[in-house]
C-alpha cells in the first residue's frame, strides 16, 4: 500500500512538489494552449486514461531513465489541490523515486486518502502535470480533451515502445475528443492545438 505521507498534507511539502511542475508547465494554462515552458521538444501523443494507469508507469521509467532524473512529481490541477485538502485532507500531488518509478506509479495514482475512492488521482483528476527532476521532459493531460502529451528534448526514445499507444495527432484528435458523447472541438481550437503540437511540438 502506498505511504499516505506520499501525499503532502501541508502547505510547504505541497509547495515543494509543485515547484517541480511550475517549472516545467504553465499550471494555469489549459488545452489548445501550450501548457509546456520548453518552448520546443518532441511530442508523443495518447488517451488521457493511458496517462494515469498503472501501464504508465513504465513510460516514466524509461522516460526518466533517459534523462537521469532521480525523481518525477505528479500533481493534479483540476479539481484544485485546495478541493482535495479541504475534502481529504491531503494534496493530490507526489514525488516518486525514479528507480522504482515503474513499480511505484500505480499505487500512487490509485491511493485513496482517507479510504475514500473518490479522493485518488486515477478516479478524480480532470488536468494532470508530471515532470522529471531534470527538468527536461513533462507530461501534460487533460480528461475533457481525451488526450495526454508528453513532451522531450529527446526524440523516439524507449518510452514510445514501453506498452502505451501513442498516436497520430490527426488520430487524437479524430478518436479521443470527437466521440459522440462529447462537445465537439471548435475549428479554432483544433487549429490552435495543431499549430502548437506542429511548430512547438515536433511530432516524432
Amino acid at each position: 500500500m502506498t505511504d499516505p505521507h506520499v501525499y503532502p498534507v501541508d502547505d510547504e511539502s505541497f509547495s515543494q512538489v509543485l515547484g517541480v511542475l511550475t517549472h516545467a508547465v504553465d499550471i494555469d494554462l489549459r488545452l489548445p494552449d501550450w501548457p509546456f515552458k520548453i518552448p520546443v521538444g518532441n511530442a508523443d501523443l495518447c488517451q488521457f486514461s493511458l496517462a494515469i494507469e498503472g501501464p504508465f508507469g513504465s513510460v516514466l521509467q524509461d522516460l526518466v531513465d533517459a534523462h537521469g532524473d532521480t525523481s518525477a512529481s505528479v500533481v493534479v490541477f483540476d479539481p484544485t489541490p485546495a478541493y482535495y485538502r479541504e475534502h481529504y485532507g491531503s494534496y493530490p500531488a507526489f514525488t516518486l523515486s525514479g528507480r522504482t518509478i515503474a513499480q511505484t506509479f500505480w499505487e500512487a495514482v490509485t491511493y485513496e486518502p482517507r479510504d475514500d475512492p473518490t479522493g485518488s488521482v486515477a478516479y478524480t483528476a480532470n488536468v494532470v502535470g508530471i515532470a522529471g527532476s531534470s527538468g527536461e521532459w513533462a507530461v501534460w493531460a487533460e480528461r475533457s480533451w481525451d488526450i495526454a502529451i508528453v513532451l522531450s528534448r529527446q526524440s523516439k526514445g524507449k518510452w514510445l515502445s514501453a506498452g502505451v499507444d501513442f498516436v497520430s495527432v490527426e488520430t487524437a484528435l479524430a478518436d479521443f475528443t470527437e466521440p459522440d458523447f462529447k462537445v465537439p472541438l471548435s475549428d479554432q481550437e483544433r487549429s490552435t492545438f495543431l499549430d502548437n503540437i506542429r511548430t512547438r511540438g515536433l511530432l516524432t
